[in-house]
């Protein structure tokens, strides 16, 4: 393996395990990660959005959201409402207890991730910030 192999599957391997650790010390939610990154969106955004933004923030398809909103509202968790400016259009709305349990396990990650930095210096912190931003632009300018 090559270094620059060994550099990206570093990478790689290092996002699944923390993703793994988070899915673990989250999983009392009965939530799939991608219930739980929809949610983190709309709390965030402080408005109703429309599938296709709620799709465009999680880089996923309108499918893939429209599949993972039913869920949701099955639950009670977001609620589907007509845009008051385009009535063929929905906006998607998150309850009270989404929003409850949203702003209780954001934190939870946050946590985590202090924890798991927490052995890495603010100058080493830097620098893989700096070397991650390289590789996403790098990344970007290969790309067809």
């Amino acid at each position: 393996m090559t270094r620059a192999n060994e550099c990206i599957v570093g990478i790689v391997r290092a996002g699944e395990a923390f993703v793994a650790l988070a899915n673990r010390a989250l999983s009392g939610y009965q939530l799939s990660p991608a219930a739980r990154q929809a949610l983190a969106v709309l709390d965030g955004a402080g408005e109703p959005l429309s599938p296709t933004g709620i799709a465009r923030r999680l880089i996923v398809t309108t499918a893939s959201v429209t599949s993972l909103l039913d869920t949701l509202e099955r639950r009670g968790l977001v609620e589907r409402r007509p845009d008051p400016a385009d009535r063929r259009r929905l906006l998607v709305a998150i309850t009270p207890p989404a929003q409850a349990m949203v702003r209780q396990y954001v934190p939870e990650v946050v946590a985590l991730q202090g924890a798991v930095m927490s052995g890495i210096g603010e100058e080493d912190r830097q620098q893989l910030i700096a070397v991650l931003t390289r590789i996403r632009e790098a990344i970007a300018a290969a790309s067809p």
